[in-house]
Order: C-alpha cells, then sequence, then structure tokens
C-alpha cells in the first residue's frame, strides 16, 4: 500500500503539469485580440444601468447592483478569447473611441501601457444617464496557479443622476476550461455607494455569483445567478433577511463615505 502512494503522487502531479502546460500553450497560440477594442465595445451595452436609473429614488442598493451586474457583463465579454499581449494591442498612449449608433453612448480608451502588465484606462459618456470611469491592470499568465490564470483588476466610479456614485474594486482571475476551451472569469469585487450601501460579490469557477449587500450593518439583499448575463439581486426588507445575524459575517466592513476614485479624464476632447 506505501508503495501506491508515490505512483499515485507522481501521476496527480504529471497530470496537473500537464493540464498546466496545455492551458498554457492555448494562451500563447491563442490568436491576438486587441484588448482596447474589444472593451470600448463591450462599455458602450449600458442597459442595465438605463434600466436602473429610474429605481433611485425608491431603491439605490438595486442601482448598485445593477453597477455590479453592468461591470460582470462588460468583463466577461473584454475576457472571451483574450491570449498573449502581442503586435495587435495599440500602442502606449493610444486612445481610442466608439460611438453607440442609437444611444449616442461614447466609449474612451486609453492603452497606458502593455509591459509588464496591461494598463487601460476607460471612461463612457452615457447621455442623459450619466458616465463611467476606470482603469484595467492584466497581467501576464502565472503558471503557478491552477488551473494557470491571468490576475485582472479593475477599479472604476460610475455615476448617475441625482448625484449617485458607486465604486467598484475587483480582484479577478481568467483562465480557459480545458474541456471546452472557454473563458472562466472568476474572483471578487467589492462595491459601495454614496447611499451608505456596501457589497461584496464572488464569481466562481463555474459562473455562479454569490454575495450581499448591507446598510447600516442590516442585509439589504443578496446577489445570486451565474455569469455574466444572469447577474440577479434578491431585494431584503431591512431585518428581514432569513439569518441576518449571520449573514452580516459575508460582507466584510468597507467605508461608506463614497470618495471619488483618482482616475484619469479620458472623454474624448
Amino acid at each position: 500500500m506505501a508503495e501506491k502512494r508515490p505512483i499515485l503522487l507522481q501521476v496527480t502531479l504529471l497530470a496537473a503539469s500537464a493540464a498546466a502546460a496545455a492551458v498554457a500553450a492555448r494562451y500563447y497560440t491563442t490568436k491576438n485580440i486587441n484588448c482596447a477594442e474589444t472593451l470600448s465595445e463591450s462599455l458602450l451595452d449600458t442597459d442595465r444601468l438605463k434600466d436602473a436609473v429610474r429605481d433611485i429614488p425608491e431603491m439605490s442598493e438595486g442601482l448598485l447592483a445593477a453597477c455590479a451586474a453592468y461591470f460582470t457583463q462588460f468583463a466577461a465579454r473584454v475576457a472571451e478569447g483574450q491570449g498573449m499581449p502581442g503586435s495587435s494591442e495599440d500602442i502606449p498612449g493610444f486612445s481610442r473611441t466608439k460611438q453607440h449608433p442609437f444611444t449616442h453612448s461614447i466609449a474612451t480608451v486609453i492603452t497606458e501601457e502593455n509591459t509588464p502588465e496591461q494598463k487601460l484606462t476607460y471612461a463612457v459618456v452615457i447621455p442623459s444617464i450619466g458616465e463611467v470611469r476606470g482603469t484595467r491592470r492584466t497581467q501576464n499568465i502565472r503558471l503557478a496557479l491552477f488551473p494557470p490564470s491571468r490576475p485582472v483588476f479593475d477599479t472604476l466610479q460610475i455615476t448617475l443622476p441625482n448625484d449617485y456614485t458607486a465604486q467598484i474594486e475587483t480582484e479577478l482571475l481568467m483562465t480557459e476550461s480545458l474541456s471546452s476551451w472557454q473563458t472562466r472569469l472568476y474572483g471578487t469585487a467589492v462595491l459601495r455607494d454614496n447611499r451608505g450601501n456596501v457589497g461584496r460579490f464572488h464569481i466562481a469557477m463555474d459562473g455562479q455569483i454569490t454575495g450581499a449587500v448591507t446598510r447600516d450593518a442590516h442585509v439589504i439583499g443578496r446577489f445570486e445567478g451565474k455569469a455574466p448575463s444572469d447577474f440577479r439581486f434578491r431585494q431584503y426588507e431591512i431585518g428581514s433577511a432569513p439569518d441576518a445575524k449571520e449573514e452580516k459575517a459575508d460582507v466584510k466592513e468597507e467605508t461608506t463615505d463614497a470618495e471619488p476614485i483618482d482616475t484619469e479624464d479620458t472623454s474624448p476632447e
């Protein structure tokens, strides 16, 4: 029995190494896409924000959830098919602008750098709705992670009518499924607004979304669904959440004074 254990361990290590090599090979041979272009196109899908604006007076936590859904949607789209940064990327300092043909929203993405990590600064102007400003940093693949993944960090602020602002900070990982070669985006995001709402949600490797929103130490709603498009928010009446005392621990305490995030002005001149 003792002799079988080293053999089993070797087989396990070989399988893990083979999986890592397969993902790495796929990553390095994936057809390069222009990430700035893909990001600018994805940012223009602002329906979740527009639909939620009319709920501001009654349900600010729902608006925070809409901001989270908007981010999750465009982040997943940008990740699709993204391989190693290559010659197709914009050179540092290049500004790329796109306009939606119907809503006339304008998205601008500036490539700040491509090595040792890619850094994109972006802004979206949505007529009669508001604006989005943020920065995305994508690092190179880390083979030490299992499965091998690329860390992605977003910091953004969304401004909407009635002086509403929300901030989102994320720590995500991007990898590919060995069975389907579909891109998976998983990790954690922390969000807050200037109405006293604080939230946190997690995206699992299978896309399942879990998390909660609190206000004044009360759980007032939970995130659920599956990324990227099935992002749902279940609202609670304050104090009526199931096992409310236990659920308070699900969301770390964050500063609720929504201070503006320091992002560069990337609006089209």
